[in-house]
This record gives C-alpha cells, sequence and structure tokens, in this order.
C-alpha cells in the first residue's frame, strides 16, 4: 500500500468521524422534531412512581396520530388527580418500534405506573418499523437480533440496521436529507407529503388481525407488569378499520383497549387536508372522550 493510498484512506477517515461528531453534537439541537422528541424522552425517564402514591403518571406514547390528535394539556387538566401524563411521541413508529423500545425505557430507568400506547390497527399489526432511527433512538443492541428475526430483514438491511446502532450520522442520514430537501425545494416537500397523506394501507382480514392483537397486546401488557406498570391502548380515529376487532381482543385477555371515537364515527371534517391525522376540532373531542375512558381504567 503506497503512500497515497494510506492518506487518501485516512483522510476518508477523519471525514467520517468528523461528519459523525458533528451530527452527534448538532442533530438533536438543530431538527425542531428532534428537540422536542429528546426532551420528551428526557423528561419521561425521570418518572419513577416505584416509592410514590398518587399522583400517579401515565406514559404516553404513540405517533404522529397521537402528536396531532391529543391535546396534552387538556387531557391533563382532566386527569391530573389521578394521573399526570407524560407525552413520548415518535413519527412514523409501529408495534415493533415500542414494543423493544418500551424494553430500553424500562432499561434506562423509566417507571411510571400507567403505560398509554396509542396505535391504529394497522400500526398495530405491522411487521415494519423506523429502521434505523429506531436503531439508534429506540432499541438496545442486545434487542438488535430479535428486532432483525421477527421483522425478516434480508442481510443488507440487517447489516445497515446494526451499524445505524453505532453511527448516529448514519442512522439520521435520511432525515438530514429530507430537512435540506424541504429547505431548498419545499413545493417538492409539499407535494411528496400530500402524495403521502393520499397512500391508504389494505384492509387487514379480521381474523388475522385477531390473532396479531390477541399476541401483541399479551406481549406489551407482560411487558409492562414485569416493570410494575399497567398497560393500555388506545386506537386513535383514522380511516382503518379493525379497531372493534383489537377491542375485542383486549376485552377478552382482560386488557384495557380505549376507543374513544367509534369506527367511521368521524367524516373528513374532523380531519387534517391528509385525511389521517385529526383536526383542531377532531382533537379535542377524541381528547375529552378518552380522559373519560382513562379515569375509568385508572
Amino acid at each position: 500500500m503506497n503512500r497515497l493510498t494510506i492518506a487518501l484512506l485516512g483522510t476518508a477517515l477523519a471525514l467520517l468521524l468528523a461528519v459523525e461528531a458533528l451530527t452527534i453534537c448538532t442533530f438533536d439541537r438543530t431538527s425542531r422534531v428532534q428537540r422536542r422528541e429528546v426532551a420528551q424522552r428526557r423528561a419521561l425517564l425521570a418518572v419513577n412512581d416505584s416509592n410514590t402514591t398518587r399522583p400517579s403518571h401515565i406514559a404516553v406514547l404513540g405517533n404522529s396520530l397521537l402528536l396531532d390528535g391529543l391535546n396534552v394539556q387538556i387531557l391533563t387538566e382532566q386527569t391530573e388527580e389521578e394521573a399526570i401524563p407524560v407525552p413520548y411521541f415518535v413519527l412514523a413508529t409501529d408495534y415493533y418500534d415500542w414494543y423493544f423500545g418500551l424494553k430500553r425505557l424500562f432499561a434506562e430507568g423509566m417507571r411510571p405506573r400507567n403505560v398509554l400506547l396509542g396505535l391504529s390497527p394497522n400500526q398495530l399489526a405491522s411487521s415494519r418499523t423506523r429502521g434505523e432511527y429506531s436503531a439508534q433512538y429506540l432499541f438496545r443492541g442486545q434487542d438488535l437480533i430479535e428486532v432483525i428475526q421477527e421483522t425478516h430483514m434480508d442481510a443488507t438491511t440487517a447489516s445497515s440496521f446494526i451499524f445505524a446502532h453505532i453511527s448516529k450520522f448514519y442512522s439520521t442520514r435520511q432525515i438530514t436529507r429530507n430537512y435540506i430537501l424541504a429547505r431548498l425545494l419545499p413545493d417538492v416537500a409539499g407535494l411528496l407529503h400530500e402524495k403521502l397523506g393520499a397512500f391508504r394501507d389494505p384492509a387487514i382480514p379480521e381474523a388475522t388481525l385477531n390473532a396479531l392483537a390477541t399476541n401483541r397486546l399479551k406481549s406489551l401488557d407482560e411487558l409492562c407488569r414485569a416493570n410494575g406498570a399497567h398497560f393500555m391502548l388506545v386506537v386513535p380515529p383514522t380511516y382503518q378499520s379493525g379497531s372493534e376487532t383489537i377491542a375485542h381482543a383486549g376485552k377478552e385477555l382482560g386488557i384495557s383497549v380505549l376507543m374513544p371515537v367509534s369506527n367511521g364515527e368521524f367524516d373528513e371534517s374532523f380531519f387534517q387536508s391528509d385525511g389521517i391525522h385529526l383536526n383542531e376540532k377532531g382533537a379535542t373531542i377524541f381528547t375529552n372522550r378518552l380522559a373519560d375512558g382513562l379515569r375509568t381504567a385508572l
């Protein structure tokens, strides 16, 4: 190996290390979304109800459906005498993100008396994760192989997934690319958002959803019980069918499944232009009904 090759390799390594260091120092502070998620996670990890009485806390977990659809201030005002909500919303997350994410949160010291997870029927039944982002921010290193097996990743995807747990730059490069795109070409970014909003996941057969819901509700409940928490699921209103199936599975297992809005009850006037996320009117009704259900469940 000649000196030029060594110099090139050294330069490449130095650049990679510099980019990684820059990402570690700036990413969690530069992104508005990331600042919120980091702050919420920090607040949640500070919760410890092990040695306290009332009021206890509710870890309120979910994705953009709860971020847009839940008014945390209203929920807090209505439930704080029983339990204080502590939200942690991570965009584009599904069942596996939160099952293994809860493992890490508990391992890092989170100890709320109650856990409320919000997922739509398709998200509860999903075999996906947020991938590299979750590998870095939600999953423990010791759980990565199990995640790979459960989600049936191919070898290439699995290797990227594992590397993303090690490198913050690698795990967030897509977010950085989308951020730059939105700044340079806001019209294109808006068009992509509209196209994404128009996408609809196909309905899941009732028998399949019932089997998946039964298995996954049981796993989440057992995980929370093992760490001293009472598990509850809330199904936010969407275009997706199956909320009644999940509620029935929860009833059979003795697990609290809250369905504040019945399937098909809300028309398009309760949703944003994407037809997926609740607007202010829908969020207010959903939050008030959820608060009523929570007071009963608690």
